[in-house]
C-alpha cells in the first residue's frame, strides 16, 4: 500500500482532486509496487527495455479533498507475455474512493513490443492478487 497526502497541486478549482491526477496516484504506487517486486524500471531503460501504460480506467466513487490523506493498494491483476494489468484502490479513512486499472505494455527502444524479462514475469505471476506494502506517509 502506498499512503500519500492530497496537495494543493492535485486539486482543481473545487478544490477536489482533479480526475487525471488519479493517474498519478496510480503511477507512484505502480512504481513502488514494482520496486517491492525487485524490479528497477530505470535499470531496465539503460538495457533499451521500457514499459508503456496501454490503456487505464479510472472509476471514480467519492470526492478527494486538498489535505486528505490516502491509501493506495495496487496488485497484479492479469501477466501475459508481453504486457501485464494492475488494479488499484484508493481508500480513505478506510472507505473506498476510486478504483482503477492500468494495462502496462513491455517494449524496445523502437517501441516494438516486447516479452516480459523471465524473471520479472514470474515474479508477477508469483505476486498475483497478492497485493504489498509499499512507503509513504504512515
Amino acid at each position: 500500500m502506498y499512503s500519500t497526502r492530497i496537495y494543493y497541486q492535485d486539486t482543481d478549482a473545487g478544490g477536489v482532486v482533479y480526475f487525471a491526477n488519479y493517474l498519478r496516484l496510480f503511477e507512484k504506487s505502480w512504481f513502488e509496487y514494482l520496486i517491492s517486486l525487485g524490479t528497477s524500471l530505470p535499470e531496465w531503460e539503460k538495457m533499451g527495455i521500457y514499459v508503456l501504460i496501454r490503456t487505464a480506467f479510472v472509476d471514480l466513487r467519492e470526492k478527494l479533498h486538498y489535505g486528505d490523506i490516502v491509501n493506495i493498494t495496487t496488485s497484479i491483476k492479469e501477466v501475459k507475455n508481453a504486457y501485464f494489468v494492475l488494479t488499484h484502490a484508493v481508500s480513505k479513512n478506510g472507505q473506498a474512493t476510486t478504483k482503477g486499472e492500468i494495462k502496462m505494455v513491455c517494449v524496445d527502444k523502437n517501441g516494438k513490443p516486447k516479452r516480459l524479462p523471465e524473471d520479472f514475469r514470474n515474479r508477477l505471476l508469483a505476486a498475483l492478487d497478492s497485493p504489498r506494502t509499499s512507503p509513504g506517509i504512515k
